[in-house]
């Protein structure tokens, strides 16, 4: 099957948007998840807060859309495109592994991250980022799940 370039782009971009307000959302519950703030720190200082938005959620966008067509170029090679149950579970699989990827990344962000531990604008998050709360590391593993399932289905339904 074809890979429909434009519709996992599509897919990508909203799967991060309700990625990102599920972000929002663990703010309520005590965890510390501005990454469109921290994104946009790797580029600019904290001295203009409006540009350092403006850029972090510009990238996490075109992150987005860039992990949807990976995930489009997998759901086509297991097969599961227009299959929408199959897309889900396989972009819960997937979203799962991103999840514990990023999630072991998160321990040496300090290292490049120029804005982030000790003294510096961003606190470092810690492996699984341990360092945010307790509840962190499910919740980081539960926001690429949400990524992954909304990322295939969408690309699913527009390819069926």
């Amino acid at each position: 099957m074809e890979i429909i370039w434009t519709q996992a782009v599509l897919a990508g971009v909203v799967g991060v948007v309700l990625m990102t307000m599920a972000m929002f959302a663990g703010r309520v519950m005590g965890l510390s998840t501005d990454m469109v703030r921290a994104i946009g720190l790797v580029f600019v200082p904290d001295s203009d807060r409006h540009l350092v938005y403006l850029i972090g959620i510009s990238v996490h966008l075109f992150m987005g859309a860039i992990f949807g067509l990976t995930y489009a170029l997998l759901l086509t090679a297991v097969g599961a495109v227009g299959v929408l149950g199959a897309a889900a579970a396989w972009g819960a699989l997937f979203g799962a592994i991103h999840g514990v990827v990023v999630g072991a990344g998160l321990g040496i962000l300090p290292a490049v991250h120029p804005r982030m531990g000790p003294g510096e604008v961003l606190s470092a998050p810690g492996f699984f980022g341990h360092n945010v709360g307790v509840g962190m590391p499910v919740f980081l593993i539960m926001l690429h799940i949400i990524y992954g399932i909304f990322a295939a289905v969408v690309y699913s339904v527009g390819v069926a």
